[in-house]
């Protein structure tokens, strides 16, 4: 699909990006469908609630002299333990089982879901966005691009 003639020229990526998601309008429609009867059916359960990181990844860790320490909490949210689970989860359930050995609480794989479906449409709505504005098409750019492309990928097939 061409869409030369509806954009003004904001940078290399520009069109290429409105293509790869017109082109995949119908499949990140049904995430979408899929998103909002996630929500519907996960609802809102206050005895659940936790803090929660929103990022609790490597980068995101420090060795201190009284052990290892999680950092960077500017996404912090009081949310179902689940929003951080789902990138902590290898997919063979072992973090999963711990956290339930722990806590006593056991995490629920439809909110697990929930999480990950909504990492992957906030990830392309925040990556495209950068293709809606003027851009160099460097490096940072073309990184942003690989990652698009991952994600309409994994979302239409």
């Amino acid at each position: 699909m061409d869409h030369s003639g509806d954009l003004p020229d904001w940078g290399p990526y520009a069109r290429p990006a409105a293509d790869l998601i017109a082109g995949q309008a119908a499949a990140i429609r049904r995430l979408l469908g899929r998103y909002d009867d996630l929500v519907a059916e996960v609802g809102h359960q206050p005895s659940r609630l936790v803090i929660t990181h929103g990022e609790p990844h490597p980068g995101n860790t420090m060795l201190t002299k009284h052990g290892w320490r999680l950092i960077d909490w500017d996404t912090v949210l009081i949310a179902p333990p689940e929003r951080d689970l789902w990138s902590l989860d290898l997919g063979d359930g072992a973090v999963l089982a711990a956290y339930s050995a722990a806590t006593g609480v056991r995490p629920s794989a439809r909110a697990i879901d929930l999480y990950r479906v909504q990492w992957d449409l906030k990830d392309l709505a925040i990556d495209v966005s950068r293709f809606r504005r003027p851009h160099p098409g460097g490096a940072e750019d073309e990184k942003t691009w690989k990652i698009v492309n991952t994600l309409v990928n994994q979302i239409s097939s």
